[in-house]
């Protein structure tokens, strides 16, 4: 239970009463409400198909923890009035909060990859600190940020492929207001501010816990589908291009999904749970689904990076025969309806051509114009699939750039965006950007200096922390 909101020693008893108050519904439901098997969601139907496949055991769902519904019109004008105070400060506060949520309770390991957080990486505090300047600069109008597809379905997703449960934004919320009190101090942390920060946290997850509720609930509706992490056979790994491989999965003899035929959203992800230090505690990595939509397997294709823990275990010691842990496919950066999708182009380089490889092979003749940048033609994967060949019939045209090849050196992105342009007849066409961060913020920013009819984005990690935007159109 939280004990304070700030140092015990500068803050009033007063205010730590409120704030017990405030928590202390929370921490009692989780005492009270039993855990939920798996099998306590399933259908009494007894056909198989019919049951829920989940191995979520925690309570779900928001009710019954009293969490506010709205925001009082004080505590918005509290938020507003406070921002600019807590805005230039959110990065320090949010980089002592993990440093004190992990000291605190280090199984959260098996969640947070540390290479994107303290002290290694500062990826994970910049993302955080960016969705509490979004949250409060936008409290009078949160319309923004719970577009589809927008910051607060983003989150959510990525929550979701975590398999993360109501009773952890307790955790979240008791540490992140210690933290705030801690690095602001007493002396502008006030009882009415402290009451209304609280109330925007607990209000705010609320809008989580619901949203991922409803995605757990989408993802074992469909087609083989199921939530949790469920074990996986490694059925295949095929090398796709230098340092670079797919992996495909099927469930084990005698699995719920066995022979089952796997549905998600065009572009979304998997995470894959590993243990390559026998402790437990390594975080799931997420990677573009590379199988297409409704085959009985399902497929990652994963590059090797330099000091990355997962990426070089999966490439040196996952042996077709093993098992590993996934959750279902989840994301934003997808192609719901390829039929409202009337002109598209694919703009990728390195790795980031994996979301591509399903746009491509949906929209088929759509895709005007296939982009990729990379070191060597031998580092491109999937190539074959984006170019003509006697196995494949695409009209798509195409267009490489190698940083390595000739001369060598990163295309200027002025002429890059100008050479697109140009082949595909103007900028009214739905483009699909997916690289290194900088690189894609400015392409984006470029396309829509153009006047570009639609821009999507896709950050391999936390989008908040960059300068990304999930989507713009002019």
């Amino acid at each position: 239970m939280i004990k304070s909101f700030i140092t015990t020693s500068n803050y009033t008893r007063s205010a730590l009463e409120l704030l017990l108050w405030v928590v202390s519904p929370l921490v009692i439901y989780y005492m009270l409400t039993p855990k939920k098997k798996a099998d306590d969601n399933e259908s009494s139907n007894d056909n198989k198909e019919d049951k829920v496949i989940t191995t979520l055991t925690e309570s779900r769902g928001s009710d019954g923890m009293g969490l506010p519904t709205e925001l009082s019109k004080k505590t918005i004008d509290t938020i507003v009035a406070t921002a600019p105070v807590v805005g230039p400060r959110a990065l320090e506060i949010t980089s002592a909060f993990y440093k004190k949520v992990m000291g605190k309770h280090p199984g959260l390991l098996s969640i947070f990859n540390p290479a994107h957080n303290v002290p290694i990486s500062l990826h994970q505090p910049k993302a955080l600190a960016g969705a509490i300047v979004a949250y409060a600069s936008n409290i009078t109008d949160l319309s923004p940020l719970v577009v589809p597809g927008g910051p607060v379905d983003a989150i959510c997703h990525r929550h979701a492929a975590l398999c993360l449960y109501p009773a952890q934004y307790v955790v979240v919320y008791e540490n992140l207001m210690e933290t705030i009190g801690e690095v602001l101090g007493s002396d502008v942390v006030t009882e009415e501010i402290a009451a209304a920060w609280s109330e925007a946290v607990l209000f705010l997850a609320k809008v989580f816990i619901d949203q991922e509720e409803s995605l757990y609930q989408m993802a074992e509706q469909r087609s083989g589908g199921w939530s949790g992490l469920m074990d996986f056979r490694v059925s295949e790994i095929t090398t796709v291009a230098k340092d670079i491989k797919s992996f495909s999965f099927q469930p084990p003899s005698g699995s719920e999904l066995e022979r089952k035929a796997f549905n998600f959203t065009l572009g979304q992800y998997l995470s894959i749970k590993v243990d390559p230090k026998k402790d437990g505690l390594t975080a799931p990595r997420h990677y573009t689904v590379t199988s297409p939509p409704d085959a009985n397997y399902l497929q990652c294709t994963v590059k090797k990076l330099k000091g990355g823990v997962v990426s070089t275990y999966l490439h040196e010691q996952l042996q077709v025969g093993d098992i590993v842990q996934l959750a279902a496919p989840f994301g934003v950066f997808t192609i719901e309806d390829t039929n409202e999708v009337k002109s598209a182009v694919l703009i990728s380089a390195g790795i980031g051509v994996t979301p591509m490889i399903n746009f491509q092979r949906a929209l088929k003749d759509k895709v005007q114009l296939s982009v990729h940048v990379d070191s060597t033609p031998e580092s491109y994967a999937y190539r074959e699939l984006f170019n003509p060949s006697d196995d494949n019939q695409t009209t798509t045209k195409t267009l490489e750039k190698y940083t390595r090849v000739g001369k060598g050196g990163r295309p200027n992105i002025k002429q890059l965006v100008q050479e697109i342009i140009d082949i595909v007849d103007g900028p009214n066409h739905n483009f699909y950007i997916c690289g290194p961060e900088s690189w894609m913020n400015a392409v984006q920013k470029e396309l829509m200096e153009h006047k570009a009819q639609k821009v999507m984005c896709e950050v391999f990690g936390s989008q908040l922390a960059t300068g990304c935007p999930f989507f713009a159109s002019s």
